[in-house]
């Protein structure tokens, strides 16, 4: 590809090409360059303005992504990947509510999409709307159902709402589809708030990463043995 680009240095076929490869190798300032290029030969390309969005994302250049987008968007309103990208740039700058408002005009044109819905349940689960955070998760694990992230946030919300028994169903839904460290900690906090011995799922949880030690001890109120046992309470 090198070679093509030493003898058709212009080519933006080549180039956008050779960005695409460095942004999946990973390689995103090199695939930045290459993007640039392109657009230096055809500045008011949409799809090379997505493709630059795409790599200051993985940049973490929120800011920057967001600009990109914004020429998507002016000549293409209904792209859906660069609504969905525009919805988690201003999440990640901290902007909650343009983020939901973005999310909710891509949702008008692909409802369907378990993304964009956990994506809304979360920017709603952490401005204190549980409830409404509660109905995005459902509806994400309706359309992707083998997902148990999902089934993680729905017994999150059951949890933060004091609906242990609920919460305590949607974990282990969870667990059937995933180990992870996260979920075995937040079981263990329903299991303790129902009076039940959490000491196997801590002991899971920290086989599996033992960091989670200090979350567990936090959520929980309490010191753990390195042995995964409850000390004492704080």
């Amino acid at each position: 590809m090198d070679d093509g680009l030493q003898r058709f240095p212009f080519s933006y076929v080549i180039l956008t090409e050779r960005a695409e490869l460095l942004e999946r190798a990973g390689r995103l300032e090199e695939a930045l360059d290459s993007v640039d290029r392109v657009l230096e030969i055809i500045p008011f390309s949409s799809e090379h303005h997505l493709i630059k969005a795409r790599i200051l994302f993985g940049l973490q250049r929120f800011e920057d992504a967001n600009l990109e987008l914004a020429e998507v968007l002016r000549s293409n309103p209904k792209n859906i990947e660069a609504r969905v990208l525009k919805a988690f740039s201003y999440y990640n700058m901290g902007l909650k509510l343009d983020a939901l408002s973005e999310v909710n005009r891509a949702l008008a044109f692909k409802k369907d999409d378990p993304t964009l819905h956990a994506l809304k349940g979360k920017i709603y689960y952490e401005t204190g709307y549980h409830k409404l955070a509660l109905s995005e998760f459902k509806i994400a694990s309706h359309y992707e159902p083998e997902n148990p992230d999902h089934y993680y946030d729905i017994a999150l919300c059951y949890y933060t709402l004091e609906m242990f028994q609920d919460a305590l169903l949607y974990i282990d839904l969870a667990i059937s589809k995933g180990k992870k460290a996260n979920y075995y900690a937040l079981k263990a906090s329903i299991l303790y708030k129902l009076g039940k011995d959490p000491t196997q799922e801590i002991q899971i949880a920290l086989s599996l990463d033992p960091s989670i030690k200090v979350v567990i001890e936090d959520l929980l109120n309490v010191k753990i043995s390195p042995g995964g046992n409850i000390d004492k309470v704080k």
